[in-house]
C-alpha cells in the first residue's frame, strides 16, 4: 500500500514538474517583416524634383498606387519583433506633379530627411562592406614564420 502511494506521489510530481518546465520553453518565432523595407540611407537620397523612375529605383515598387490618383504612391513597412511582442511601422506617401516629386509625407518628410540616423534596417540590410583582400600563405612553416618565401617584395 505504501509503495503504491509513493508511486502515485512520484508520478504526480513528475507530471507537475514537466508541465512547469514545458511552460518555460518557447519555440523560436522569427520576426515578421511586411511591405517595402524603407532604409533611412535610401530616404536620404530622395530630393525635390526627382522623376518617378528615380524614386522607383531608390524606394522600390510602392505598396499602393491609388487608381484614382496616379500621382500618389504609398509605401508601408511593418516589422513584428516576436521576442518583445512589439510592432514597428513606417508609412510614407510620395506625391508627384506630373513626373516630378513635389512632396513626401508620413513618418518622414523631405524637410527632415537629412537628420535621419541609421535605422535597424540599415544595419541589417544596407551598406556595402569593403574589406582588404587577404590570401593565405601556402604551407604551414610559411604561415608560422619559420620559412619565408624568396620572391616576396618588401614595400619601402
Amino acid at each position: 500500500m505504501k509503495l503504491r502511494i509513493h508511486a502515485i506521489r512520484t508520478g504526480l510530481l513528475v507530471i507537475v514538474c514537466s508541465s512547469l518546465l514545458g511552460a518555460c520553453i518557447r519555440p523560436y518565432q522569427p520576426d515578421i517583416q511586411q511591405g517595402n523595407i524603407i532604409n533611412n540611407s535610401d530616404l536620404r537620397e530622395i530630393r525635390y524634383g526627382m522623376s518617378k523612375q528615380e524614386v522607383l529605383f531608390i524606394l522600390g515598387t510602392p505598396m499602393v498606387i491609388d487608381p484614382f490618383n496616379e500621382q500618389r504612391w504609398d509605401y508601408f513597412y511593418s516589422r513584428r519583433n516576436q521576442q518583445r511582442n512589439q510592432t514597428d511601422q513606417r508609412v510614407i506617401t510620395v506625391l508627384f506633379d506630373g513626373d516630378k516629386l513635389v512632396e513626401m509625407t508620413g513618418d518622414v518628410t523631405l524637410d527632415n530627411i537629412a537628420s535621419l540616423e541609421a535605422s535597424i534596417e540599415d544595419r541589417q540590410h544596407g551598406g556595402t562592406v569593403i574589406t582588404k583582400p587577404t590570401q593565405r600563405e601556402k604551407g604551414l612553416l610559411n604561415r608560422l614564420g619559420i620559412l619565408k618565401p624568396k620572391n616576396v617584395i618588401k614595400k619601402k
